[in-house]
């Protein structure tokens, strides 16, 4: 791997960042090397902001997030040079920072003095950016509230139309939203060209995912690395089923789909992949640090699934097959 402490990835929503840095922290793992991924919601997250921030209510609080966001890596670099790992982090270098001061009408040029400054307190990890972006965000931004079902859409949207950039636009609903994510890649893709650490940028629309792999693994100089558990269909069968909390709202339904196992634990069918090990019941979230344990009867029937990891409101859950 090349020297760095700290491989960044970044690009609107839905453009495969978590995808990326699950298999990143699979294969750097399979290439020997010690790494750290935190998802972008992870709980306890080291550059959370102490709240979820769509549209700032006064100035008091735009000057808050300016203060703060820059002491969160200051911290978080100061632990990082501290470690052996290499940490992977994604969207908060842009997403969960930029776009915030971007949708609330932050002036440019403050926007990209706040971006010079954290590019300035990260730049002794040698940090490396993989940062992905589409030709067409309208048709990216639309494909996402497809694959993420009519739910999804509706909170992103609901919460997107609220913000002070959108309400400036004129514009309402879809056309509105499309407008600002449109407008905020156009702002990013700028941001990218200042940065003067390693870089790569991929336009990923056409989803060949092999092939941005391969490129991606060349810059970061590691080896690709095939994972060979594999599951036959009679063997993701046993899986497949409705499971409930005994108490409590959560549930999910596993299925086959493609010859995929996937789950609709946090948005339709997600992948459920085994993990690497002996335990043939022991499977990961594709897209999210979040584990699987199924549980057998004495019959050797599955009969319960337990979660573990760092997602939010899903850690130590139990769930039974109904």
């Amino acid at each position: 791997m090349i020297n760095t402490k700290l491989i960044l990835i970044d690009g609107i929503t839905g453009s495969g960042k978590s995808t990326t840095a699950q298999f990143l922290a699979n294969q750097s793992k399979m290439n020997g090397a010690n790494v750290k991924w935190y998802h972008e919601e992870e709980t306890n997250h080291p550059l959370g902001y102490e709240e979820d921030v769509e549209v700032f209510a006064s100035q008091v609080e735009i000057e808050k997030f300016l203060g703060t966001i820059p002491k969160l890596w200051q911290q978080f670099v100061k632990q990082v040079r501290q470690s052996d790992e290499v940490h992977i982090i994604e969207s908060h270098l842009l997403q969960d920072t930029v776009r915030v001061l971007f949708q609330n009408n932050i002036e440019e040029a403050r926007i990209i003095d706040f971006v010079q400054e954290i590019e300035d307190i990260i730049k002794p990890l040698n940090p490396a950016l993989l940062y992905f972006h589409q030709q067409d965000a309208n048709r990216s931004i639309r494909k996402v509230w497809q694959r993420r079902g009519d739910a999804w859409k509706k909170w992103f949207i609901d919460s997107d139309i609220q913000t002070p950039y959108v309400k400036a636009s004129g514009l309402t609903g879809e056309i509105g939203v499309i407008k600002l994510w449109s407008d905020y890649q156009n702002f990013t893709n700028q941001l990218f060209e200042r940065y003067q650490f390693k870089k790569l940028s991929i336009e990923n629309s056409a989803g060949e995912w092999d092939d941005y792999h391969k490129r991606i693994l060349d810059f970061l100089n590691l080896n690709l690395v095939v994972e060979n558990r594999g599951l036959t269909l009679d063997e993701k069968k046993r899986y497949c089923g409705t499971y409930k909390e005994q108490e409590g709202k959560l549930g999910c339904t596993l299925k086959l789909l493609n010859g995929n196992l996937v789950c609709d634990l946090i948005w339709p069918d997600i992948r459920i992949l085994p993990v690497e090990t002996g335990n043939m019941n022991h499977f990961y979230l594709e897209s999210f640090p979040v584990f699987i344990k199924f549980k057998e009867n004495e019959e050797g029937c599955i009969k319960e699934l337990n979660l573990s990891g760092g997602r939010k409101r899903l850690e130590d859950k139990k769930m039974y097959k109904v």
